[in-house]
């Protein structure tokens, strides 16, 4: 049976019930959480205002939630998983033979991967990802100076990621080969995440 995203564990309800009530979110956050979840086809348009408020006041909550405990509960050791399986990072690479979606069909590709890393999840494996944003990357140098790095033609350049858990390399590359990434020729590198 799959959970739904709304079921929470008693270890994430506790969490959350430890969490300051006090802090308030910047301005611009919830337009800007919002938008950013209409522009990923995660959140449509309500048609009643009453369902636009509630929708947005649960995204801030929710949003804020995630902020909080990132910042306050930085100092406590993680948790490690009940399971005790490895996790892996799937870094998504694309080049030149990477098959670029047709204009406008972007939303389509991204429901594809969001529907395979559902699945994955609901097996337990898929802990999460994100596609990143085209551009040039910016490099820190030890001096501490930045700079733009520029892709040159035929490279390949780092698209996205997901997190995965999986009972060795063996099976964490199945589940690396199953990902619709390598179907329209992007690379997939796996790598063993290092518990620290």
């Amino acid at each position: 049976m799959m959970r739904s995203d709304d079921e929470l564990t008693p270890d994430e309800r506790d969490a959350l019930g430890r969490l300051p009530r006090d802090a308030a979110p910047p301005a611009g956050l919830e337009q800007a959480t919002v938008a950013a979840l209409t522009a990923r086809g995660l959140l449509r348009r309500p048609r009643r205002r009453f369902d636009a408020a509630l929708a947005l006041a649960a995204s801030v909550l929710l949003f804020a939630g995630g902020l909080a405990l990132g910042r306050f509960g930085g100092e406590s050791a993680p948790v490690p998983p009940a399971d005790g399986r490895p996790r892996f990072a799937l870094f998504l690479y694309e080049g030149p033979e990477y098959d670029q979606p047709a204009p406008g069909g972007m939303d389509e590709r991204v429901r594809e991967y969001v529907a395979w890393a559902s699945a994955e999840r609901a097996d337990g494996a898929v802990e999460g990802g994100e596609k990143l944003k085209d551009g040039d990357d910016v490099a820190i140098e030890p001096d501490g100076s930045t700079g733009a790095v520029r892709s040159t033609a035929g490279e390949s350049r780092l698209a996205g990621y997901f997190l995965i858990r999986a009972a060795d390399q063996r099976t964490a590359l199945g589940i690396a080969r199953s990902c619709p990434h390598v179907r329209y020729g992007g690379r997939i590198v796996l790598r063993e995440i290092d518990p620290t």
